[in-house]
């Protein structure tokens, strides 16, 4: 299989597991192939051949094994986006560009390091939910990652947010309240007794485990 049919059909897998994860039908009708002169019906068939695709009346469905798959491809490309924003701090739009070519060439190994890396984002920088992989699952720590908690940091670190996983939105609301949140540069001072990070020319107090919800990233 060529290059450019093979990142068809993970185009068009994709394609249907975001409809899906909308919560909308996914309509083979409009959808346009970025294949050049690849048809979108005879990608579906051999996507229905491979079993990782059900078409009914009109409306196309990943399998199990389909949504497998697809899972697969939406990490990748949702890491890949963090990857160029959080590291590399392209734009948005230019992440968005950059990672829907580099998921075609991220293999599992590559991945998993990529996710390790970055410390295990749950969600790309707008917001979506990132699959989980085997790595997230073990919370493995065999690369080093450059994204941790701020709990992690020693005091005098000068770090940049990336972000925060809050369990309750009200904590949220009362840290961007204080200017804590995605893309604030901070300084923790000190752990003990409390954890106290300087924004500015502000100093602010939070708990310890505030603290381990709040990602960062050092800033040499």
């Amino acid at each position: 299989m060529n290059q450019d049919r093979r990142e068809s059909l993970e185009d068009l897998l994709e394609a249907i597991w975001l409809r899906q994860e909308a919560g909308k039908p996914f309509d083979p009708a409009r959808y346009q192939s970025s294949g050049e002169g690849i048809s979108v019906p005879d990608l579906l068939g051999e996507l229905d051949r491979q079993r990782l695709v059900e078409v009914s009346d009109g409306v196309a469905k990943l399998t199990l094994t389909g949504q497998d798959r697809a899972a697969q491809i939406v990490r990748r490309h949702r890491l890949a986006e963090r990857l160029f924003y959080d590291l590399l701090q392209t734009g948005t739009e230019d992440s968005t560009s950059l990672a829907c070519r580099f998921e075609h060439i991220l293999n599992e190994e590559v991945t998993e390091a990529v996710c390790t890396l970055l410390g295990h984002p749950p969600t790309c920088p707008h917001g979506r939910e990132i699959p989980l992989g085997a790595c997230c699952r073990r919370a493995e720590r065999e690369v080093k990652p450059l994204v941790r908690p701020l709990s992690e940091c020693a005091p005098g670190s000068r770090v940049r947010i990336l972000f925060i996983t809050p369990r309750f939105h009200e904590r949220l609301d009362r840290l961007n309240s204080f200017g804590i949140l995605p893309g604030a540069v901070v300084h923790l001072h000190q752990k003990q007794p409390a954890f106290v990070i300087r924004i500015d020319a502000s100093e602010v107090a939070i708990e310890k485990e505030i603290a381990h919800e709040i990602f960062v990233i050092k800033i040499e």
